[in-house]
C-alpha cells in the first residue's frame, strides 16, 4: 500500500457521506424518488462521483429551501448544516474512484444514511 492510499481511502469514504447528506437533502426536498435515491446514480457516483454531484452540490441552498417549504425543515436544516464536514479537504469531489476506494464510498454512504435515519425517520 502506497502512503497516497490511505488519504484516497479516507477521501472516498468523505464522498460517501457527502453523497449521503446530499441525497437525503435532496429526498426531504422533492419526494422518495429524487435522482440520487436511484441505484443507479450511485453506481455512478461510486465510480465517478465529481460529475454525478456536481449540479446537486450547487442545488443544496434550493433543496433545503424546498425541504423547509414541505415541512421537513427539522429534518433538513442539520444535514444541510453537516455538508461543509465532507467536502474533501482538497479543492474538488474526486473525479474518480478506484477499487477499495470505491467500498470505501459506499460505506461513507451507509454510515451516513444510517445516521441520517436514525436522527431523523423519515415521516410517514
Amino acid at each position: 500500500m502506497t502512503s497516497g492510499q490511505p488519504a484516497r481511502h479516507a477521501e472516498a469514504y468523505r464522498c460517501g457521506r457527502l453523497y449521503a447528506a446530499i441525497a437525503a437533502l435532496q429526498r426531504l426536498a422533492q419526494n422518495e424518488h429524487h435522482p440520487l435515491g436511484r441505484p443507479e446514480s450511485v453506481a455512478k457516483a461510486a465510480a465517478r462521483p465529481e460529475p454525478v454531484l456536481r449540479d446537486p452540490l450547487r442545488e443544496v441552498g434550493h433543496y433545503l429551501v424546498q425541504a423547509r417549504i414541505r415541512g421537513q425543515g427539522a429534518a433538513a436544516d442539520p444535514v444541510f448544516r453537516s455538508i461543509p464536514d465532507f467536502l474533501p479537504p482538497a479543492k474538488d469531489v474526486p473525479s474518480s474512484l478506484e477499487g477499495d476506494e470505491r467500498l470505501e464510498f459506499r460505506r461513507g454512504l451507509e454510515d451516513q444514511a444510517a445516521l441520517i435515519a436514525k436522527e431523523h425517520p423519515p415521516k410517514k
